[in-house]
């Protein structure tokens, strides 16, 4: 490769992270956005073929978003208000809990000092300081995820009413020999991030069954709000699953849990992603993004460190529909192979 292309490449690269970076505010809503009016194209496109306005199914879609969402919201509400309510008091058994296996630590390892016991009270003064900050960044976080769900509606609405309009115009910068195959690549990515998104939704609901009736079984406090939110971060490759099974076995400790009810987290946890990985994901998914276990995990590291939590969630999608696009760009093959499966032979 010649220095000039390579350096044209890096530079590419480059602005292509400080747009993103730069311009979230706009970008991740926009991003939503596209990708809900993807998933309610179909529906959208049934109502229409039914003989009913375009703005019927459009309509259609976003009552149906706002009834799910605000079901969800509502149990979610209804179920963490005791959790919040007591969350002082699992904060307090949490330092409890650290405070016996430092003094564990002292008596049978001897690698204490005064200067770790010291550091110990002070944190536990700190106590307060730290929940009132954690209160007030969760406000912050929640007005900020609700305002940003209002735009994403609002760029679902627009991009849904104009569609065919854009279409029309990226097909204009296609040559007239191969427009058709840019309508099957379009149509096939939309149809995989279409489906991607909403077979990983119903993947999220089993597994918060799987893991409300664990957890309740084996007695874990506010069992039902911990299923959800763990189910939630499974939408997050990898790490999501991790991050819930640690806050599930966090909470199990907090609140006193016993040896059986924390193997019973553990044991749940691992039947779920067992099941998962092995009975739903072939069985739900049934258009896979196909991208490469590393290709996956570093989307997502670098997607995360770009935009955040909202990076998690959607790199998995974009990167799938990117893939698709490169597959028929001649110059841009390789970085599909790349991030494909299979051994490459």
């Amino acid at each position: 490769m010649k220095p000039q292309k390579t350096a044209a490449i890096l530079l590419i690269i480059a602005l292509t992270v400080a747009i993103l970076y730069y311009g979230s505010g706009f970008l991740i809503p926009l991003a939503f956005g596209i990708l809900l009016a993807m998933i309610f194209h179909p529906l959208s496109s049934w109502v229409e073929h039914k003989g009913m306005p375009r703005w019927a199914g459009i309509g259609l879609s976003l009552l149906i978003f706002i009834l799910a969402f605000g079901i969800l919201t509502g149990v979610m509400v209804m179920q963490t208000r005791s959790l919040v309510k007591d969350w002082p008091k699992i904060q307090e058994q949490l330092v409890k809990q650290e405070q016996k296996i430092e003094q564990y630590i002292i008596e049978n390892i001897g690698i204490a000092s005064e200067e770790r016991i010291k550091k110990a009270k002070d944190k536990l003064a700190q106590q307060q300081t730290a929940i009132a900050n954690m209160v007030g960044g969760f406000l912050g976080s929640l007005f900020s995820f609700f305002t940003g769900l209002i735009f994403a509606l609002v760029y679902m609405v627009f991009i849904m009413l104009v569609q065919r309009r854009l279409i029309k115009a990226a097909l204009d910068f296609v040559p007239k020999s191969r427009r058709q195959e840019a309508r099957e690549v379009m149509h096939s990515a939309r149809q995989t991030a279409s489906e991607y998104l909403t077979g990983r939704l119903l993947l999220i609901g089993i597994l918060a069954l799987i893991y409300a009736i664990g957890f309740l079984i084996f007695g874990l406090q506010y069992a039902i709000p911990v299923a959800l939110l763990a189910a939630a971060l499974s939408i997050i490759p990898y790490i999501g699953n991790i991050i819930g099974g640690l806050f599930a076995l966090m909470l199990g400790i907090a609140t006193g849990g016993s040896t059986t009810l924390l193997l019973g987290i553990i044991g749940t946890m691992t039947l779920a992603q067992v099941l998962e990985n092995n009975v739903l994901t072939p069985w739900i998914m049934s258009r896979e993004v196909n991208l490469n276990p590393l290709a996956t995990f570093a989307t997502v590291i670098g997607f995360s460190l770009i935009w955040g939590v909202a990076g998690s969630v959607l790199a998995i999608p974009i990167t799938g529909v990117a893939k698709k696009v490169f597959e028929h760009i001649e110059g841009l093959k390789p970085v599909a192979f790349a991030l494909g499966t299979g051994d490459g032979e």
